[in-house]
């Protein structure tokens, strides 16, 4: 089992060249087609100063997004020609001025989809709530790649975020063909003891024995905490293990429940400093 249509969203400029290493990279291990994807959004125009948004404001808007779109394919073009991955270049002009209206239409058709971690900070016209929809709306499994650090490989030693939900099921099965090339597979459970009658007395041990049916190397560990969150728990033990990419299943909550009081899903996403896989 492969991935074999793999999208990268590359509106994040400042994380191009990482995105590219990885995705090319994995498009050519998996013998994958790469689908390279710059979305040209309509411009936001507020009804109160939409009266004001001159043709000149809308112009060097437009001009803005076509200069990093022509950035983008450029580098683009070099990423997947070194790396001998079979490659599709997608410029799409947008109705819409939410990028993840595309990236979501584009990806609904692929194995997998790659984006970055959202640069807080940036000026790259990338709405703040972009991988949250792409995560829940896609209906496919999401490599969310951190705005710090490099990662040209991933997958050799993996966290799996388990605790047997309908989320984190769909999240390992999505990432099976990554597991089965790992070096070490751990299926970590926080706290199972706060759901007895769900985590049994090996917290996880038949997911890990499935696994193993697949050829997975892997171990099924229970974590008790001093009541640290879930995220927190799991970022922490990535940590420690050395891990190079966290499986996990997101929103396992209403997204509303995780904005008010918190959840490992808005900590993951806000915190990684590791490629974290989500599926939803």
């Amino acid at each position: 089992m492969s991935y074999k249509t793999i999208v990268v969203s590359l509106n994040d400029i400042s994380r191009s060249e990482t995105l590219l290493a990885l995705a090319a990279g994995m498009a050519a291990k998996h013998k994958a087609h790469l689908i390279g994807l710059y979305v040209i959004p309509a411009p936001r125009i507020y009804p109160a100063v939409s009266a004001h948004a001159t043709p000149i404001v809308l112009n060097e808007t437009k001009a803005f997004f076509e200069e990093n779109a022509g950035q983008s394919r450029q580098a683009f073009e070099k990423a997947t020609n070194a790396a001998g991955a079979e490659a599709e270049w997608r410029r799409v002009e947008s109705d819409s001025p939410n990028i993840a209206d595309d990236v979501i239409e584009h990806g609904l058709q692929a194995d997998l989809l790659l984006i970055s971690q959202r640069n807080e900070l940036g000026n790259d016209g990338i709405e703040s709530d972009f991988c949250e929809r792409v995560v829940m709306e896609s209906g496919r499994p999401v490599i969310v790649v951190p705005q710090n650090g490099k990662f040209k490989e991933i997958g050799e030693h993996v966290v799996v975020g388990w605790n047997a939900s309908r989320e984190a099921t769909r999240a390992v099965f999505d990432a099976l063909p990554m597991l089965g090339n790992a070096k070490e597979t751990r299926l970590i459970w926080v706290d199972p003891q706060k759901q007895p009658g769900k985590s049994g007395n090996l917290p996880g041990a038949e997911m890990a024995a499935t696994l193993t049916r697949h050829g997975v190397r892997s171990i099924a560990e229970a974590m008790p905490t001093d009541g640290i969150g879930i995220g927190d728990a799991l970022l922490n033990r990535a940590s420690d293990l050395g891990a190079d990419l966290i499986v996990m299943g997101a929103y396992g909550h209403t997204r509303l429940r995780e904005f008010v009081f918190g959840g490992a899903t808005r900590t993951v996403l806000d915190q990684m400093t590791v490629p974290v896989l989500m599926s939803h």
